[in-house]
């Protein structure tokens, strides 16, 4: 289910950006992307996101991550490696799966992150699993 037709879209106060790969919407603490259908997002597409992200929230705010997959796209994995820097903008994500071989690709991921992967199988299941982190707390 996308974020906008869904019930937490009408509870939280969000911005939306449309950018070539995909849609991300920024709330206070994290942000929800959806990454277009058939995309390939790597380092590039990263970088571009990343550069995003500092312009709106500035260089010192840390954020979790929500991959709502709604679309089958491919990832390069090795791209959990950099958030493995004290640098880095993100202290946590997750990724929901809406099909079992997306689950699947979600558990190689998880292995190669060094930040907090939580695996969800729904929107709901990872915006409350990121309101619980204590870094917002």
């Amino acid at each position: 289910m996308h974020f906008e037709d869904s019930d937490f879209a009408k509870n939280f106060k969000y911005d939306k950006v449309v950018s070539k790969f995909g849609t991300y919407y920024l709330l206070d603490d994290f942000f929800i992307l959806e990454v277009n259908e058939g995309e390939h997002f790597n380092w590039d597409k990263l970088n571009d996101l990343l550069t995003s992200l500092r312009d709106y929230y500035g260089n010192h705010k840390t954020l979790a991550y929500i991959a709502n997959r709604i679309h089958s796209y491919s990832i390069d994995p090795v791209l959990w490696s950099y958030f493995d820097k004290d640098d880095s903008i993100l202290i946590a994500a997750s990724i929901v799966s809406y099909r079992d071989s997306s689950f699947m690709n979600a558990n190689i991921e998880k292995q190669l992150a060094s930040i907090p992967l939580k695996r969800a199988h729904s929107l709901g299941e990872a915006i409350n699993w990121v309101q619980q982190l204590e870094e917002f707390n």
